[in-house]
């Protein structure tokens, strides 16, 4: 009958301390994948605008008009994450477009994230901009600059982040999610839900 993985059991094959370790990280390995820790994340952009840009039109006979704030991404109304079986130490890369539009410049593209679960302590985050590749086509992704380097959670924390300044209308911008869950075992099990805001602002 076969045993659990101890200390104990592991002794009997040697006393090499590195060979222990690396029968306890296979063991932790298959434990979480047993476990199925799932994320599942998705993005919305948001188009706002501020009193500052209201206007009642006409003018002393001079036409007024107000401009325009128009933010888009190309995932369509897809998820950019779905996984639902995660295993420590095994990265997962998406990419998205994000384009602005807008007929006012220069603006202040935001990020925020909004964690629903409580995986995103145990869940390392690596965001970059970079040029290439889009949604389902992260391959030929090139970095250029790191946006965030931390755990879901703490992107959390932070709320709202000015992370990039856009000049010109028809900008676009690539950006790349990379998610690594941690090998520890207080991950086991857990799930999150992620909703990643985009926003941009007048500056």
């Amino acid at each position: 009958m076969a045993r659990p993985l101890t200390t104990e059991a592991l002794a009997e094959h040697g006393d090499d301390g590195e060979t222990e370790r690396a029968w306890v990280s296979m063991g932790t390995a298959r434990a979480f994948a047993a476990a199925m820790s799932v994320l599942i994340i998705a993005t919305v952009v948001v188009n706002r605008s501020t009193n500052a840009l209201e206007t009642d039109g006409a003018v002393s006979a001079s036409e007024v008009s107000s401009g325009t704030i128009e933010l888009s991404d190309d995932d369509n109304g897809r998820s950019l994450f779905d996984l639902s079986a995660m295993a420590p130490g095994r990265t997962s890369s998406e990419c998205i477009t994000i384009t602005y539009d807008g007929s006012i410049v220069p603006v202040d593209l935001t990020l925020q994230a909004e964690i629903d679960g409580d995986l995103g302590p145990y869940l390392d985050v690596a965001i970059d901009q970079g040029t290439s590749g889009g949604f389902d086509q992260c391959d030929g992704f090139q970095s250029e600059a790191p946006v965030f380097r931390g755990t879901l959670a703490e992107l959390s924390d932070q709320g709202r982040q000015s992370i990039e300044r856009i000049l010109n209308q028809g900008e676009r911008r690539v950006y790349r999610f990379q998610f690594t869950l941690q090998d520890r075992q207080e991950a086991l099990g857990r799930v999150a839900s992620v909703g990643f805001i985009w926003e941009v602002k007048p500056s």
